[in-house]
């Protein structure tokens, strides 16, 4: 039997709205921050939690973006979409 070093779980950041303000939501040394489009960080506190909507993994949603990019746009692949069975 070996031993195995063990990994650090990987951050995790969202894409979220607080406010009216889009930006991404992220957790640094067990602190939660919200970051805006502008750049300005704002230490999350619980009682922003009734004004903040989670969207997503940004990691996940930009590679989703990136695909629908590739395939022509979301109002392409909507539309051109097979309706036939393969």
């Amino acid at each position: 039997m070996s031993t195995i070093a063990q990994q650090s779980p990987a951050s995790n950041v969202y894409h979220a709205i607080l406010h009216d303000t889009p930006g991404v939501l992220g957790k640094v040394d067990g602190v939660v921050y919200f970051m805006d489009e502008g750049g300005t960080m704002t230490v999350f506190e619980p009682d922003m939690i009734n004004f903040c909507v989670v969207l997503g993994r940004a990691d996940l949603a930009e590679t989703q973006c990136i695909l629908d990019t590739l395939h022509g746009g979301a109002a392409r692949i909507c539309t051109q979409r097979a309706q036939e069975v393969r």
